[in-house]
């Protein structure tokens, strides 16, 4: 819905992208709004922005005189379709419940876990493949760890599925990826809450969380034992370089191999209390090249394909702030793709332009 600007309030959601006087680009659409961006905004004179008619909250927003209508189309028994994001909101909320639960010491419901997140898993291996690589624009810093624990089980479960797992191995795999952070609820809320570097025995605080996730899980009978491994597995790595226990090879349960690459990859493309969110071409850019021998090399070139499948005719924007549109990918240099600028006929293989890289998918 359209909204003038002087009504916007935080939390809420860029539908389009706000173009400045010269049609460049100021804003990307996914935005969530803050003070900031309103700020920004006004300085470029823009009067009105689409919104989505969802808060990140997961509360709707609703214009003058749409209530009635709203409620008139529920009397009359119309279906209104829930668009995937609007599933991926609400799991995010009721997550963060279950999340508060546990902090205040309450036990594993694994039932509730499974309505949170497998008939989301469905939605989108059925539907919505394309939004696997949209989550990051959906994270917000207050809320940061919930979105993490979605976007990580859906990610997991592609990449699953991309491997040749059954069904109801990608539930499983889901499920780990979900709650592999659960056991934050028991790390000191201090810590958690920081948003600049920790000291070295805060980090040591944060890296037993592994356990805690897995003592949150050891006694719940109706889940695979590899759920719980792959939970407490998530942060090893296969040459040892990983934490709580220095496990590698084929000491790493397979479940672990998955959920440890997408928590990485999530981690690293979404905005972070203490940074903002980062270009999934960068970030693959830097698992091949900096993390080469700590991931399953099988379960990094899924996500590279992944990633590449929805990437030609894409809309990206460049480190030097220009719009561009992807129109060839080598796939010896998949980061570095041939792109062509918008409004101009210039085109441009990134693999020569070292200086250049993908700072955004718009």
């Amino acid at each position: 819905m359209k909204i003038r600007v002087n009504q916007l309030i935080e939390g809420s959601i860029l539908a389009d992208d706000v173009l400045s006087a010269t049609n460049k680009t100021l804003i990307l659409k996914n935005t969530v709004v803050t003070n900031h961006i309103i700020d920004v905004l006004n300085a470029f004179l823009i009067n009105e922005v689409e919104i989505q008619d969802e808060q990140v909250n997961g509360q709707e927003v609703k214009a003058e005189g749409e209530a009635k209508i709203h409620i008139d189309r529920k009397e009359m028994g119309v279906k209104i379709e829930q668009s995937f994001y609007k599933q991926y909101i609400s799991a995010v909320n009721s997550y963060k419940q279950l999340y508060i639960g546990w902090q205040s010491g309450s036990q594993m419901d694994i039932s509730k876990v499974r309505h949170i997140i497998l008939p989301l898993i469905e939605e989108l291996l059925t539907n919505n493949l394309e939004e696997t690589f949209k989550l990051y624009h959906y994270c917000n810093k207050e809320d940061y760890l919930f979105h993490h624990s979605v976007s990580v089980a859906l990610l997991s479960a592609f990449l699953a599925k991309k491997l040749g797992y059954k069904q109801g191995d990608i539930n499983q795999i889901s499920i780990t990826g979900l709650l592999c952070d659960s056991g934050m609820a028991k790390v000191d809320a201090s810590i958690t809450a920081k948003n600049i570097t920790l000291t070295e025995k805060e980090y040591r605080g944060i890296k037993q969380h592994p356990i805690y996730s897995y003592q949150l899980l050891k006694n719940v009978m109706s889940i695979k034992e590899g759920v719980k491994i792959g939970v407490l597995q998530h942060h090893e790595r296969i040459d040892g370089s990983g934490y709580p226990l220095g496990v590698k090879g084929a000491q790493l349960h397979p479940y672990s191999k998955i959920v440890a690459l997408a928590d990485t990859y999530q981690a690293m493309v979404s905005v972070r209390p203490y940074r903002s969110k980062q270009s999934p071409f960068k970030v693959l850019e830097q698992i091949i090249q900096d993390d080469f021998g700590r991931f399953d090399l099988s379960i990094v070139t899924e996500l590279k394909k992944g990633l590449l499948k929805f990437s030609s005719g894409t809309k990206v924007r460049l480190s030097n702030g220009l719009s561009a549109e992807i129109v060839f990918i080598d796939e010896q240099y998949p980061t570095r793709p041939m792109i062509k600028i918008l409004g101009k006929d210039e085109i441009i293989s990134l693999k020569n332009r070292t200086e250049l890289f993908i700072e955004e998918i718009i």
